[in-house]
């Protein structure tokens, strides 16, 4: 995946509810060259759920998105001794209109607390492997002040080619121990099932967080749509990060225990039923696969 092209569709949302603050669609600039993504907004790690976009780079220099004003500083070669912080070396800079960028797992040493104002392309630091990540480079989220809310990096940033769909690896449908994998299986009992999908956004990266999520997933049965799912922001609630502006979902009740999207439970009765399976990426590549199965 060499990047995203972002359609005004995709972003007309978050553009709607900016527009009396002012703020414009594709109004940073990336912070890494070249942008080589390892986790996608929604990307499940090791025991979290990315509400940002992680770069991998083995070196590489850190450079403020848009104009802004440093808020908040910590480098870990100023810290030996303490008790370590997940995002290791990081800046928080303070952007137009209420938007704040993340930058993190830095180079220790290498952060550049001079730069009180950076405009667009200052450099703030160096990638590095500081703090808890899978591999070297930079993991970059935005933060929405007025909603209070982690915003998709991908809505914000500028675009990149890409022509590779998200692939759709399989389709399940559960009833208690029983697992039946849609096109190796012709039939199944009637009964209410839970439906979860093997998705994942291809990568060109020398490392990945896991396998990348897409920008959106949409379920439709017999021709009526019963999951959208749009990766576009996430919030903390009472302890819990939830995602999705339409029906917000607990990031720990997205996925299932083998990683799948978990999409929706159903009830099916006798008679032939038609699943469809609707994927797509930030920059609009669309992948849709069909099933029909018999209920007996």
């Amino acid at each position: 995946m060499a990047g995203y092209r972002c359609r005004p569709l995709a972003v007309a949302a978050f553009a709607i509810a900016h527009a009396f603050a002012g703020v414009s669609v594709f109004a940073m600039d990336w912070p890494l060259a070249p942008p080589r993504i390892a986790a996608t907004f929604g990307t499940l790690g090791k025991g979290r759920v990315f509400a940002g976009i992680a770069f991998s780079a083995d070196e590489g220099l850190v450079r403020s998105a848009e104009n802004g004003e440093l808020s908040f500083i910590l480098d870990e070669s100023d810290h030996r001794g303490i008790l370590p912080t997940p995002l290791g070396s990081f800046v928080i800079v303070e952007h137009q209109n209420g938007m704040a960028a993340v930058y993190s797992h830095l180079a220790p040493s290498s952060l550049s607390a001079y730069q009180r104002k950076p405009k667009s392309g200052d450099v703030l630091g160096k990638t590095g492997v500081s703090g808890w990540i899978e591999g070297p480079g930079l993991v970059f989220q935005v933060f929405d002040r007025l909603s209070g809310s982690w915003v998709n990096p991908l809505l914000v940033l500028p675009p990149l080619a890409n022509d590779k769909p998200p692939i759709i690896r399989s389709l399940a449908l559960s009833h208690i121990d029983k697992v039946y994998v849609l096109g190796e299986t012709a039939s199944l009992p009637q009964g209410t099932y839970k439906i979860s999908a093997d998705i994942v956004d291809p990568a060109d990266s020398s490392w990945i967080v896991g396998p990348l999520a897409p920008y959106s997933i949409r379920l439709s049965i017999d021709g009526v749509e019963v999951v959208k799912e749009v990766f576009d922001v996430a919030k903390g609630e009472k302890g819990r990060l939830m995602l999705f502006t339409g029906k917000p979902t607990a990031a720990a009740e997205l996925r299932t225990r083998e990683g799948r999207y978990s999409l929706a439970e159903r009830l099916f009765t006798r008679g032939r039923t038609t699943i469809e399976l609707h994927v797509e990426d930030a920059i609009g590549n669309k992948r849709s696969v069909s099933w029909s199965v018999l209920v007996e």
